[in-house]
């Protein structure tokens, strides 16, 4: 399962703390991965401009954490504190992974936000984009992820590609998407945490 922080900059926060302690550094536990950490760059894409992708083992995962952040060690946990506190955690989401591919790394991440009816079954949205990622050689497709029922939030069902640069991302960005059910309803440009251009 992935868990999606969506993430805001409060504005009288200084860049130099929300970049310091939002790339989610302090949270090293084996059991989670972070798949990807991200940043809104030129402003290209919806708000919240920040994620994070979490890949843990599902929902008894979620129980654990409660009880960690309830616990003794949880309350004292200065830096985590900190990091509640720079950044603003507008709301996060639980999906199921459908496609998974190359770590996302380097260059520019483009997200796509989907509203696939639930009707249509996992494999026909993986078969849709492995389509389309045979068509766009010079891009890369990292994941495509579902909402969990109505724990996903607002932003939908999600794609993410990397390409090299904005050259790159054009003929992605430019595609007619008149194969609905799987037309995204929005996109937005990415770049790691901490390298975004506000």
């Amino acid at each position: 399962m992935i868990y999606v922080e969506f993430i805001e900059r409060d504005r009288p926060m200084p860049i130099e703390i929300f970049r310091a302690l939002g790339d989610q550094a302090s949270w090293v536990d084996p059991e989670d991965e972070l798949v990807l950490n991200v940043g809104r760059t030129l402003r290209l894409g919806p708000h919240p401009a920040y994620l994070a992708y979490w890949r843990c083992r599902g929902m008894a995962r979620l129980d654990e954490w409660e009880a960690h952040f309830r616990s003794d060690a949880g309350m004292a946990d200065a830096y985590e504190m900190a990091t509640h506190r720079a950044i603003h955690l507008i709301h996060a989401g639980c999906f199921d992974e459908v496609v998974v591919g190359p770590r996302a790394e380097g260059g520019l991440q483009y997200i796509e936000y989907l509203d696939v009816p639930r009707a249509v079954p996992d494999t026909a949205l993986a078969d849709h984009f492995a389509a389309r990622a045979a068509r766009h050689g010079h891009a890369r497709l990292n994941h495509v992820i579902r909402r969990v029922g109505l724990i996903g939030g607002p932003l939908g069902d999600m794609a993410v590609w990397t390409v090299a640069d904005y050259v790159a991302l054009e003929p992605l960005a430019r595609e007619a998407h008149d194969d609905r059910p799987f037309r995204p309803r929005q996109a937005g440009v990415y770049r790691r945490f901490g390298q975004e251009i506000l």
